[in-house]
Parts: structure tokens; C-alpha cells; sequence
């Protein structure tokens, strides 16, 4: 149980997190862009929809049953 929510935190948070800000002090100091845009704003920009995808794969992979096993079709436990 403890590796499936050590997991879902990971993919969900931990792996964005360390996207963003673990990549910004390299990527800050390039002077080239992307699409007209510095960098380091395409960076951060694109992980917005990133994170999204990594929280949407934490649900589906480790949080989903919970709520599918632990609820009745009224929405009440």
C-alpha cells in the first residue's frame, strides 16, 4: 500500500516538480528559443499541460480503484 502511494505522489508531484525546477537553473542561462518564446518560458509553460498528464496517470494507475471499490452507484460509501 505504502508503494502504491509513494508511486502516485511521484508521477503526480514529484516528477513535475523536478521538471520545472530542477531544469530552470541550465535552461536559464540559454539564450536560444522555441516557437519565438525564450526557453525558459516555453519550459514552464509546458509543463502545465505535462503536470496535467502526470496527474491523470497517477489516478488511472494508482488511485482509481479506490474510488471505483469503495463506492455504490448513489455516490454514498
Amino acid at each position: 500500500m505504502l508503494s502504491r502511494q509513494f508511486a502516485s505522489v511521484l508521477v503526480g508531484l514529484v516528477i513535475p516538480f523536478a521538471a520545472v525546477l530542477g531544469v530552470i537553473p541550465f535552461i536559464s542561462k540559454m539564450g536560444s528559443t522555441v516557437l519565438g518564446f525564450p526557453i525558459l518560458y516555453f519550459w514552464v509553460f509546458l509543463w502545465f499541460p505535462l503536470t496535467t498528464v502526470c496527474l491523470c496517470i497517477s489516478w488511472h494507475f494508482f488511485d482509481r480503484h479506490t474510488y471505483e471499490d469503495g463506492f455504490d452507484e448513489g455516490g454514498d460509501q
